[in-house]
């Protein structure tokens, strides 16, 4: 759960032999969330960086932190609870990238 806010405990999560098919998608689609997340502020920096056509995303800019901290702190306690977490784009990216298991 903790994967979401801090990408560095998803990643650690994936070094672990014994984990379930479960942890495994939950820590991809953690580490894909704060990926896409922070593609989408490069993207909206860049563009912001263009004359006449930046100044839109000079309003969204400083939109994204709080954004990405309510987005992540919300799916952290969804996964804590054990909720599915679907989060749009990245979960079915992973879900058809990580292999199925024989117990499933």
């Amino acid at each position: 759960a903790l994967g979401y806010p801090l990408w560095p405990l998803a990643l650690l999560s994936l070094l672990d032999r014994k984990q379930s098919r479960n942890l495994r998608r939950q820590a991809f689609q953690a580490l894909g969330f704060n990926v896409g997340f922070f593609g989408f502020w490069g993207l909206l920096s860049l563009i912001a960086q263009v004359p006449f056509l930046g100044f839109s995303a000079w309003v969204l800019v400083p939109l994204l932190a709080p954004l990405f901290l309510v987005a992540s702190v919300y799916y952290g306690i969804k996964t804590w609870n054990g909720d599915d977490v679907r989060i749009p784009i990245v979960t079915s990216w992973v879900d058809e990238r990580l292999p199925k298991s024989a117990a499933d």
